[in-house]
């Protein structure tokens, strides 16, 4: 309890250092002034009473009151009663302090002139004070709003140049990848020509690795219409004689996927990759345990399927980063319509699944 009243008073500490000074300078005076002091009972009960009426005029009376249609007509009705309440408890607050053994009831206050005009005098004063607070608490909103709108306006200049500099250099990358696929294709034509003279299996790897290049940089990934699996399918064939060539071994792999797939529209380059992922980390090197890639299409959703067992050999860095790279590419094509896994099973085997759902029903 002791912490939470610490607390309160680290977070109100003006609020208190101010109405101590204006307090203490007030009763200084006016006790000064008249030559004698109240006792400290009363003048507490009083500041009491005011403090509540300064508080309740500006966060409820006010505060409130232009939140809501009318507001005027609302805050002179509020006012009024708060007015005729300030002076009632003032004035029962008088009565008791005193111990008289008069009477209290309404028609003593307002007879009684003098306690009357004094609290209403009271009332008003705080009220006053009230409203030049709420005022400054109005301004200090409405500036921190400003200063809130400037800065967002700020980060929002600072978001468009971003774009408007990351749109420049892709333009200027766009414009060198146009010549970068043209040297890298007659290039690789070249070494096509000149080599199959000597080597038929060199030159084929080379001719296979030259149509993987130009499905890779010329295949158009639009949101609008994606390429047809066809195409990509048809770079299967062309990744296994290329990895076996390089490894100079051969490679089991069943492949399985229906004739109607061939026309259904797919991102680009999801199966190869995951086609890739088998050839790099995975042994597909034992007939009896080949590595499956399992493609299926129904009339609500397409999977993709892959399993071989573990190449505890070789290393296995980058593999987590083409997966990432795929799975975020499937949430920008078709946001939360995908479900990607992929782990170990029984220790040996690496699966990975796709599932898409359709919508509509291809």
């Amino acid at each position: 309890m002791t912490k939470k009243i610490f607390e309160w008073g680290k977070v109100q500490h003006l609020h208190l250092i101010g109405w101590a000074i204006f307090i203490t300078l007030e009763i200084g005076l006016i006790g000064l002034s008249m030559g004698f002091f109240g006792k400290a009972l009363n003048y507490a009960l009083h500041y009491i009473l005011n403090i509540i009426l300064f508080y309740t005029n500006a966060h409820f009376v006010l505060k409130k009151s232009f939140t809501k249609p009318k507001p005027w007509t609302r805050i002179i009705i509020l006012m009024i009663i708060q007015i005729c309440l300030y002076i009632f408890f003032r004035s029962y607050l008088n009565y008791v302090l005193e111990g008289t053994h008069k009477g209290f009831n309404i028609p003593s206050i307002i007879t009684n002139h003098k306690s009357f005009f004094q609290s209403l005098w009271r009332g008003l004063f705080f009220i006053v004070l009230s409203c030049f607070y709420y005022l400054f608490l109005r301004f200090k909103a409405e500036r921190l709003k400003r200063e809130h709108s400037e800065r967002m306006e700020y980060l929002k200049d600072l978001k468009n140049k971003e774009m408007q500099n990351e749109l420049h250099v892709a333009k200027y990358e766009y414009l060198r990848a146009q010549i970068n696929p043209h040297l890298l294709f007659n290039t690789l034509s070249f070494l096509y020509d000149s080599v199959r003279k000597f080597n038929e299996d060199a030159g084929e790897a080379v001719l296979n690795l030259a149509e993987l290049m130009r499905f890779s940089l010329e295949t158009m990934e639009s949101p609008e219409e994606f390429p047809k699996l066809e195409e990509e399918l048809h770079q299967i064939d062309n990744l296994i004689s290329l990895n076996k060539i390089r490894k100079d071994k051969e490679q089991y792999i069943n492949l399985s996927f229906p004739e109607e797939l061939k026309n259904f529209r797919f991102i680009p380059l999801v199966v190869i990759t995951l086609l890739e992922n088998m050839l790099k980390h995975g042994n597909l090197q034992k007939p009896n345990q080949p590595g499956l890639l399992d493609i299926k299409l129904s009339k609500n959703e397409l999977s993709i399927n892959t399993s071989n067992l573990i190449n505890t050999r070789i290393h296995h860095s980058g593999f987590n980063k083409g997966m990432e790279n795929i799975e975020k590419r499937l949430g920008l094509a078709y946001g939360d319509k995908f479900l990607l896994s992929y782990g170990k099973r029984d220790s040996n085997y690496f699966d990975v699944n796709l599932i898409l759902k359709i919508y509509p029903a291809v």
